[in-house]
């Protein structure tokens, strides 16, 4: 859980060292680092979905990929080995656009809302996710750059 930490730390530099030329293209992503610009599956990494960031940011799917989010592996904590393991949240860490820095958290439904923290509603696509029987549901906020 500790190199977690670290890594999950030094993915918040890396974000934050990203100046506004940010490019999203997979040619163009740090190691490690993954681009939810897929709208259709199947999705092969570095490209994921594009799941509720168009919803997250207010805008229509075509306008959401002239300029996709971006995240480093250790956001989606089953991205990391050994995988998801018990007692993590889903989700936790940061993605960022050339103008937004996008907080996720996504916890098992019914644990408590992170304080100051937007529920994305269950109807939009990836809002919602089981795992191993355990129903993660994602907050977020939102910051511009």
């Amino acid at each position: 859980m500790k190199a977690r930490m670290l890594a999950l730390g030094g993915a918040f530099v890396v974000a934050a060292g990203f100046g506004q030329g940010v490019n999203a293209s997979a040619a163009s992503l740090p190691p490690n680092w993954h681009v939810h610009d897929c709208a259709a599956s199947p999705c092969v990494l570095p490209h994921a979905p594009a799941a509720f960031f168009p919803y997250i940011l207010g805008e229509t799917p075509g306008q959401y990929l002239a300029d996709p989010a971006m995240c480093p592996n250790a956001t989606d904590k089953g991205l990391l080995p050994p995988g998801l393991e018990e007692g993590e949240p889903l989700r936790a860490g940061v993605c960022v656009t050339s103008t937004k820095v996008i907080q996720l958290r996504s916890i098992p439904e019914g644990d408590p809302a992170p304080e100051g923290w937007t529920l994305i509603p269950a109807t939009v696509p990836g809002a919602v996710s089981v795992i191993n029987g355990v129903t993660y549901r994602t907050y977020f906020q939102l910051t511009t750059r």
